[in-house]
């Protein structure tokens, strides 16, 4: 039993968020969150999760320690603005980890909020699935001053690495290691896409199971639940995108991504969700979804 253990505050409990809340209040922390405006699938989730909403904001900062930021990327700078508005009505410090899929010239924006008596601001990346997918191995990045902060949550459903004391590390991480999985799955959705207007689907296939196997089943295996994701990739592309061109990188190809991300959305499945989705629906299936989106206005 670890004593002065610290009450953790999630916002929000979305697919990633509900899942880390969910593996701490079974490592025994007590978790909390603030559901107001909030759609009935996160008060759900967050019920699943048995975590305690607090009604008011105010009590919230009053109860956390330490709060995770898990929120979909173009929403990571308002709700950062939000929290520091009630600065004033607290009497202690809070150590906020923005765990968003943030360029570092985001998260350095972010940071500036925090530059008062009440907050210390960590840096943080989420890489891998749902915990509770993982089973325990989705690993959060951070970096910043006081990383320790976090060593109290470490191997408690979630691993934390620390990147050092520099701000901006972490999100750099995540930006490069997701440029690389979520940017090869919209690759791979407009290539077979591309494929099956050229009528050439089933030829390609055999192609890609003659010489390409490991291909042919990354893409039976993403391509059909990228619209479930999407609306929050498409914004990640975009902060991945800032991230390369401030490295004097390309950012066409993540551009081109977001693209793929805003086609997906206008595919049936994007109103499935993780807990929902078809899971007997094939790639061709999901590819003629694809062609059928490339046609809408």
């Amino acid at each position: 039993m670890i004593l002065n253990k610290p009450i953790i505050g999630v916002l929000m409990p979305g697919d990633m968020g509900h899942g880390i809340a969910k593996v701490l209040v079974e490592n025994n922390f007590k978790v909390l969150t603030f559901l107001k405006g909030r759609s009935k699938r996160t008060l759900k989730l967050a019920n699943e999760a048995r975590v305690i909403n607090i009604d008011n904001f105010e009590n919230f900062l009053k109860e956390v320690d330490i709060i995770l930021s898990i929120i979909p990327p173009e929403k990571a700078f308002q709700q950062a603005k939000f929290v520091t508005s009630f600065s004033s009505y607290l009497e202690k410090k809070i150590t906020y980890v923005d765990c968003n899929a943030i360029s570092p010239n985001t998260c350095l924006k972010i940071e500036k909020l925090f530059n008062n008596k009440h907050f210390e601001f960590l840096d943080g990346g989420i890489v891998g699935l749902n915990p509770i997918v993982e089973k325990g191995k989705t690993r959060l990045y951070i970096s910043g001053k006081n990383t320790n902060k976090l060593e109290i949550i470490n191997n408690k459903g979630i691993i934390v690495k620390s990147l050092g004391s520099e701000v901006g590390k972490a999100s750099a991480f995540k930006m490069i290691y997701a440029s690389a999985t979520k940017g090869t799955f919209a690759l791979h959705a407009a290539t077979i896409t591309a494929a099956s207007k050229s009528k050439l689907f089933d030829e390609y296939v055999k192609e890609l199971e003659f010489s390409k196997p490991e291909i042919l089943k990354a893409m039976k295996n993403m391509t059909p639940k990228i619209p479930l994701d999407a609306s929050r990739w498409e914004g990640e592309m975009y902060e991945i995108a800032k991230t390369f061109k401030t490295l004097n990188l390309t950012p066409k190809l993540h551009e081109g991504a977001a693209d793929i991300m805003k086609l997906a959305q206008k595919t049936p499945i994007s109103k499935e969700t993780r807990q929902t989705y078809d899971q007997s629906r094939t790639l061709e299936e999901a590819v003629d979804m694809f062609v059928k989106a490339t046609k809408k206005n």
